[in-house]
C-alpha cells in the first residue's frame, strides 16, 4: 500500500488489537488450513456497537480479533533474518490491515491521524490511491455484510438454542459465508460489481441503488435460509 511499509518494524502488529469480520476469518481459515479456534479470539465489547454477537440472552456482546502472542504481537507476525518484521499471512491478511493506515476523509483517500507508523509510512504521495480507495470500499462492504450475519445470528440464537459456546458461532459464520458465496455466484457479476464498487456513494445513481437493494435482499434471504439448529454447532 505504501512504500514506507517496506521499512516497517511491525509496531502496529504489536500495539493494535486487530478486529476482523466474518469474511476475514473465513479467508484466513481457508487460505491457511486453520480452524477459527486456532487464530481467533472473541473479545467482549466495552460498549455495545450494534454489530457485536451474543452467546447468551442478556449477556455481553462480542467481536472477533486476531489472536495475540504473550508479548502482545499478532500471532501471524514473523521475524526475518535481517531483523525486519512481516505479516505471515499477507495474501490473506484482514481488510483492516490491508487498508491501514488509510481512511476516506471528505471523499478522498487520506492517512489516519492516529497512526504510529514511522514518517516514511505516512506519506500520502507513496500511496496507490486508486487501489487504496478500492480496498476501503471493499472493507466497508464486507463489514456491512458481516453486520447482517451478526444480526441474523442474534435474532435466531436464543430461539434456536439459548446459551451457546463460541464454537457454535464459528460454525454458523462458516455456514453463513458458504451461503453468501453461493448467492453472490448466482447473481449477475455486473450487478454485484456495480453495487460493491459504489458501496460508499453518498447518493448513489439510480442503477447503483437498484443493484444495491437487490444485492442486500439476496444476502438477507441467504442468511434467513440458514438452519439455526443445534446441529449447526451446538458446542
Amino acid at each position: 500500500m505504501s512504500f514506507g511499509c517496506t521499512t516497517c518494524r511491525g509496531d502496529c502488529c504489536r500495539q493494535y488489537l486487530v478486529h476482523v469480520n466474518g469474511r476475514d476469518a473465513v479467508t484466513i481459515a481457508r487460505g491457511q488450513g486453520l480452524a477459527f479456534e486456532q487464530f481467533i479470539d472473541i473479545v467482549s465489547e466495552p460498549e455495545p456497537t450494534g454489530a457485536g454477537f451474543t452467546l447468551a440472552a442478556g449477556g455481553d456482546t462480542f467481536a472477533l480479533s486476531l489472536r495475540r502472542r504473550p508479548d502482545g504481537a499478532c500471532s501471524f507476525l514473523i521475524g526475518l533474518t535481517d531483523g525486519s518484521q512481516r505479516c505471515g499471512i499477507y495474501p490473506q491478511r484482514p481488510l483492516t490491515c490491508a487498508v491501514f493506515p488509510l481512511r476516506l476523509y471528505h471523499g478522498s483517500v487520506d492517512i489516519r491521524p492516529d497512526v504510529i507508523c514511522e514518517p516514511s509510512g505516512r506519506r500520502i504521495t507513496a500511496v496507490d490511491l486508486p487501489r487504496g480507495r478500492e480496498l476501503l470500499v471493499r472493507s466497508a462492504f464486507e463489514w456491512n455484510v458481516y453486520a447482517r450475519v451478526v444480526a441474523a445470528w442474534n435474532a435466531g440464537r436464543e430461539a434456536a438454542f439459548g446459551t451457546v459456546g463460541e464454537g457454535a458461532y464459528f460454525d454458523y459464520v462458516n455456514a453463513a459465508y458458504d451461503a453468501i458465496d453461493a448467492t453472490l455466484a448466482e447473481l449477475p457479476r455486473a450487478q454485484t460489481g456495480n453495487a460493491m464498487d459504489h458501496w460508499m456513494d453518498g447518493v448513489p445513481a439510480a442503477d447503483v441503488a437498484a443493484d444495491r437493494d437487490e444485492l442486500e435482499r439476496a444476502l438477507d434471504a441467504a442468511l434467513a435460509s440458514l438452519p439455526l439448529h443445534r446441529e449447526l454447532g451446538g458446542r
